[in-house]
């Protein structure tokens, strides 16, 4: 009888956090940027105002690039297919470092498709809560929003933003998950 390994969300939400820091995992969504051939990258940081008490130090961080971003046709491939090598020398985990800092990852890209001659724009909301649910992950809905673009030239990019940032009784338990100093 053939049968086929499968793997739960616990184990992948562990995967997730294997950064020892944030910084480190920070330093992981930058170099997927330059992997992705991007000439240009834009860290927008919004930090909490002082005034309001809040045990997070950082409501959302971004990370935008003008490298070759994913083509809808791609997005299984290169977005959701966890552990895959599209990239040499990569692991396939890398885009969920962000994880790791924050509970909510928005990812919105143009990318081009050569073959189809055609740009397309996706927005894939994820969170992180879907993957404690020690479930097998291949039944985890991804409700994307995804469009083929009109015909002329658009600038393709890659964008991580992350919010809902772990707060100090997160810290406690997985310290790995405290906003890094370096950061």
């Amino acid at each position: 009888m053939a049968r086929k390994f499968t793997t739960n969300s616990r184990l992948v939400n562990e995967l997730f956090a294997s950064y020892s820091n944030t910084f480190l995992a920070l330093c992981e969504l930058i170099n997927n940027s330059i992997q992705a051939g991007a000439k240009h990258m834009y860290i927008d940081i919004d930090y909490s105002e002082e005034e309001i008490f809040s045990s997070r130090i950082i409501n959302s961080l971004s990370i935008k690039d003008d490298g070759c971003g994913v083509h809808i046709d791609e997005i299984e491939y290169k977005l959701l297919d966890i552990g895959t090598t599209n990239k040499s020398g990569g692991k396939g985990v890398g885009r969920f470092g962000a994880f790791q800092l924050g509970k909510s990852v928005m990812i919105h890209t143009i990318g081009y498709s050569k073959e189809k001659e055609q740009y397309s724009e996706a927005i894939i909301p994820l969170d992180v809560s879907v993957f404690e649910k020690n479930i097998n992950v291949t039944e985890i809905p991804i409700n994307t929003q995804e469009k083929v673009l009109d015909g002329k030239k658009h600038q393709t990019f890659y964008k991580v933003t992350i919010t809902d940032f772990y707060d100090d009784s997160v810290y406690e338990t997985e310290k790995r998950k405290k906003v890094s100093e370096k950061l």
